[in-house]
């Protein structure tokens, strides 16, 4: 069984799924409403998704946000992550672009884990989490499909290969195009759990026909599951307040 991942006081991968809320809004106006509504919300951490932040191009955007969360939120885990347009997010951005402005915001030390895509090639990978353990921050190494769901083999490896590239944890989320889709991802899954537990993992199959991944996830081996508190960031995210209902927090 992988060992859990602490961050704060939160151990990821013992347990219940721990619940990550994802922060979407433009502006920093719009984070501050959506802090407002997460205070009424049941989650267990909290992705900023720096991608949809309309500044974010702009040298040292980031700065105003992250210190947004340190005071309103220091007690919850923070997950930074720029998800690219080549992992399906909002920002179409170069390699370098890319590594540069993931090391300033590590750098910073004002952020618990960071998001790092595999998509960039296994040197960046290695790069950024040497940069980041070297912080004290760990790594969420990241893949998606937004077409289809590889065969089980191919989720395996690809989440070992996360693994040997030293992220804390191995993250895939794919689109399933037939419900086989669906038992596919759970099965890769629960062989990471079973076989290759030097981890956890985090999975889950998009879109309304994945739902129950987001759900019933945990019982293969997914660490964490992705809820609103406001706008999706990805297809077939379920309502905090229903996923707390059958997944409580211990």
């Amino acid at each position: 069984m992988a060992q859990p991942v602490l961050v704060k006081n939160l151990a990821i991968g013992e347990g219940q799924p721990k619940i990550a809320v994802p922060l979407t809004a433009p502006t920093l106006s719009g984070l501050e409403e959506a802090l407002d509504q997460l205070a009424e919300c049941p989650c267990d951490l909290v992705e900023w998704r720096a991608d949809c932040y309309g500044p974010i191009r702009e040298p040292g955007s980031w700065k105003a946000p992250l210190a947004l969360f340190r005071e309103r939120i220091p007690h919850l885990p923070l997950l930074f992550t720029i998800r690219t347009a080549a992992e399906g997010g909002n920002l179409a951005i170069s390699t370098e672009a890319y590594v540069q402005l993931l090391e300033e915001a590590m750098d910073s030390g004002a952020m618990d884990l960071a998001d790092v895509e595999l998509s960039r090639g296994s040197q960046v990978m290695e790069r950024l989490v040497d940069r980041a353990h070297r912080k004290g921050i760990k790594v969420v190494g990241s893949c998606h499909d937004f077409q289809k769901t590889p065969s089980r083999e191919a989720l395996v490896r690809t989440l070992c290969t996360m693994q040997d590239l030293g992220c804390d944890l191995a993250k895939y989320a794919v689109m399933p195009q037939t419900e086989q889709d669906v038992l596919t991802l759970l099965a890769a899954t629960l062989e990471m759990k079973e076989e290759h537990p030097r981890t956890p993992v985090i999975t889950m199959s998009m879109g309304a026909m994945g739902a129950v991944t987001r759900i019933g996830g945990g019982r293969f081996g997914s660490a964490v599951t992705f809820a609103t508190a406001g706008p999706a960031s990805a297809p077939g995210q379920l309502p905090t307040d229903l996923l707390a209902q059958v997944l409580p927090r211990v």
